[in-house]
């Protein structure tokens, strides 16, 4: 049967048919395991199942220090606890499993669910986090300090990846003028996307402007790349998000290239990463050891180009103390990590992201860079 999608075809499409939604999905980091069984903690917020559902919902758990959390449906998880510490919402649902799938994204309930329905209209699975002109999710980067209140993005269906894909710190209140660097988990949460695509989210040096590239004016963000339609599956957004360097050639139209290192940015914001992470590392400020005595980078580690791997380094000082960082040095640790993590050597934002490379190893070295030729404006 058709299954009221509009055209030809079983009623298992666009999802179950060969390279269908399903099969997009399982290519897709989404579809692996999660690391992490979700506890009581705050974890499940992003890893459950059903974590973007309960936030949505306004369902969290507020610790032992209570607060009063702002703007949770809209995706903000931090807030000012009675001690007067930032907290974090725990997670509100009942899942101890870590799992990504179609109904953490999709609000699929028995009216629209085709396992139900047993057919299929296009545009019948909405997204659980609203993504109408008007409609905003929120960063965890507070831009005035005080209180952790975050910042509105308007990022129309991609306020759904704004959700999870963030670094879960308040840049703001997490740096203060004396950093105590106790833990090799100091610093932001791996899937930083976010804080640099929006150009808010790393460590802004004193006295400094920061500007963002003409990619944070794309309608639909992290969509408009990661999940182009498919004309072969009805027109669908691919679910592998995979980015398409097709799209990239929409605006940069001089390019013949196949790769994403477009006017050899990849390789530039690289080049600033490897020059970063020598600078921090010369300062004992890099791991990848997660059990004392958290050795410094190895040359083989910093020749490996996997810089996401890096950690901060704990029990780094004087007769293995905690090294206490001023917030400039910490801002610049934050910063490699906060790039690192991102994992996309500066394609979601290039002026940005070279901005706070710059200024990260100028404030470390004394020097001005030598893989960058200037400080982006």
């Amino acid at each position: 049967m058709d299954g009221g999608s509009g055209f030809g075809g079983a009623c298992t499409t666009p999802c179950h048919t060969f390279n269908g939604v399903v099969d997009q999905w399982r290519s897709s980091h989404h579809s692996h395991p999660q690391n992490n069984e979700i506890g009581s903690g705050s974890c499940g917020n992003c890893h459950a199942i059903d974590g973007i559902q309960k936030r949505v919902a306004g369902q969290f758990v507020v610790g032992a220090d209570s607060g009063v959390p702002t703007n949770v449906t809209k995706g903000h998880i931090s807030y000012s606890a009675s001690n007067g510490a930032v907290a974090e919402i725990g997670y509100g649902g009942a899942s101890a499993i870590g799992k990504i799938h179609c109904s953490t994204c999709h609000d699929f309930n028995p009216t629209n669910d085709p396992h139900v329905t047993g057919r299929y209209t296009a545009g019948q699975a909405p997204l659980r986090v609203p993504g109408g002109v008007n409609d905003t999710a929120y960063l965890e980067k507070t831009e005035d300090g005080g209180a952790p209140l975050g910042t509105a993005l308007a990022y129309r269906a991609s306020n759904t990846c704004v959700f999870c894909h963030k670094s879960r710190k308040d840049i703001a209140s997490y740096i203060t003028t004396a950093n105590t660097i106790s833990s090799y988990r100091w610093g932001p949460h791996d899937a930083t996307q976010t804080d640099l695509f929006s150009g808010k989210g790393g460590y802004h040096f004193a006295g400094l402007t920061y500007v963002s590239s003409a990619h944070t004016s794309i309608a639909n963000a992290c969509v408009s790349c990661h999940m182009g339609a498919v004309a072969g599956n009805a027109n669908v957004p691919d679910h592998s998000m995979k980015p398409q360097v097709a799209y990239c050639k929409t605006c940069h139209t001089q390019y013949t290239g196949t790769n994403f290192d477009i006017q050899g940015g990849r390789t530039v914001v690289g080049n600033a990463l490897r020059e970063l992470q020598a600078a921090l590392n010369t300062a004992g400020l890099l791991t990848r050891g997660e059990i004392a005595p958290h050795p410094e980078l190895s040359d083989d580690e910093r020749a490996d180009g996997q810089y996401q791997l890096d950690l901060a380094r704990p029990k780094s000082g004087p007769g293995g103390t905690n090294l206490v960082l001023d917030s400039a040095t910490a801002g610049a640790l934050y910063n490699y990590l906060v790039v690192a993590r991102s994992k996309d050597l500066g394609v979601h934002n290039p002026t940005y992201t070279k901005q706070l490379l710059w200024d990260s190893i100028r404030h470390l070295t004394g020097q001005n860079p030598t893989s960058l030729p200037s400080r982006p404006q």
